[in-house]
């Protein structure tokens, strides 16, 4: 279904509700809440008016509205459940933490349709970051609990979850990702981002590199942004609102980086089409959750996916800007996100990642959420068991990367299995592409 610009400002119009410190009287006030309220739990209305609301009450402080607001994070609908728990993390709302937990252990334990369901996998992903933001004792363990059976997506959001928790058992368990041979690369860049993030060593001598980045060369990338979240775009169930091209990954000083082309407004820093080399900035800040990596369908050749990384890597070189206006999505001297990365497969590739008639008339502007539906999935999937690395970490080499991975998260030495057969032999770097 198409955008309806009579919705782009209906929480708007409806959140000088006084009930947040208006001018109104009480009851005018509580009228007005009421109303959304109805609005937001009314299962017979359509998703994005419902989400509409749920942000619009977000900003209330009443413990009775919070717990209200809460209990849609475990609504029928899944896209209700996936906007009603970015709120929840957004306002750090400790109310919706079981319902939060209650996603992902549904989603985890799904299987078919119903775990490939797109609502269902933002609903969880959601979840994720937001029990990130709440915190808590029980977080750190719920957590490590979900990462033994998450895909990478899940895991990077996982990771990042983690660092934003205190003390010294997520830093164990960083460490233990960031050294695992086991883990992909993509998933370790962000372990060790993290463990920056909390002040602890970033680097580990006798690193090993692993089997897989776990993202293609090329892929696009995704993640909630400016233009995407329950405010943007009328579509407060399609939290999708930033794109980028995975350009690789760089081991250097005993350390994994991934590579990312992209564009963002001029005001960030780095702003405008830039190369980044942290999960960090491509999330703007840990501000946002990561929502996975896809490509057109059929898929780019290993020929292809080499241009499109060189195409996408020299223009990050060339200090082009980024178009608030967005009637320059695709350049070629200014764009916006979701029109740099149609650019780049377009031009290095030959390949149309979205339909023209989203760029143009009625369907004007491309979204980020209207690429990302377009384009197929190629993520890692999750094994049966995966056994996260600081529970079950390979020997590598004898040395500090050994070491780290022989405790546990609960600070316990245990023996380690050998490196499974076949695994890349360790070398000190790897450079950028």
């Amino acid at each position: 279904m198409r955008r309806s610009m009579t919705n782009i400002f209906f929480a708007a119009a409806l959140l000088p509700v006084a009930a947040f410190g208006g001018n109104a009287g009480p009851s005018a006030a509580d009228a007005a809440v009421r109303s959304l309220l109805a609005d937001a739990l009314d299962q017979t209305k359509k998703s994005g008016s419902r989400c509409q609301a749920i942000k619009a009450l977000g900003a209330g402080r009443d413990e009775a509205l919070l717990l209200s607001l809460a209990e849609a994070a475990a609504d029928p609908d899944a896209r209700v459940r996936a906007c009603a728990a970015l709120t929840a993390g957004e306002t750090k709302n400790g109310l919706a933490a079981d319902m939060l937990r209650a996603n992902v252990k549904n989603y985890l334990a799904s299987a078919g349709p119903e775990k490939n369901a797109a609502g269902n996998r933002l609903a969880a992903i959601n979840s994720v970051w937001a029990l990130g933001e709440i915190g808590g004792p029980a977080v750190m363990s719920d957590l490590a609990k979900f990462y033994r059976s998450s895909d990478d997506t899940l895991k990077i959001n996982e990771v990042i979850a983690m660092g934003k928790q205190p003390g010294e058992a997520a830093a164990a368990y960083l460490k233990g990702v960031a050294a695992s041979p086991a883990e992909t690369e993509a998933v370790r860049a962000a372990a060790f981002e993290m463990l920056e993030e909390t002040g602890q060593s970033a680097s580990i001598p006798g690193l090993q590199p692993s089997r897989s980045a776990g993202i293609a060369d090329g892929d696009m990338l995704f993640a909630g942004g400016l233009t995407g979240d329950i405010t943007e775009w009328v579509s407060p169930d399609t939290p999708v609102g930033h794109a980028g091209i995975f350009a690789g990954v760089e081991i250097k000083n005993g350390r994994i980086y991934v590579l990312i082309s992209d564009c963002v407004p001029n005001f960030f820093d780095p702003g405008g089409v830039r190369n980044i080399k942290a999960w960090k900035h491509f999330t703007h800040q840990f501000k946002y959750p990561y929502y996975g990596n896809r490509t057109t369908s059929p898929a780019p050749t290993a020929a292809q996916r080499r241009q499109i990384v060189a195409l996408a890597l020299e223009l990050g070189e060339k200090g082009l800007k980024y178009d608030i206006t967005h009637f320059s999505q695709k350049g070629p001297v200014e764009f916006d996100c979701v029109g740099y990365t149609e650019y780049i497969y377009e031009t290095a590739a030959g390949l149309n990642p979205t339909d023209d008639s989203y760029e143009t008339g009625f369907g004007w502007p491309l979204t980020p959420w209207e690429q990302f539906s377009s384009l197929a999935v190629n993520e890692t999937p999750a094994p049966p068991h995966a056994a996260a690395a600081a529970f079950s970490a390979t020997q590598g080499t004898p040395g500090p990367a050994a070491e780290v991975l022989k405790i546990n998260f609960f600070g316990v030495a245990g023996k380690l299995p050998d490196l499974p057969a076949g695994s890349a032999p360790a070398r000190a770097e790897r450079p950028a592409p």
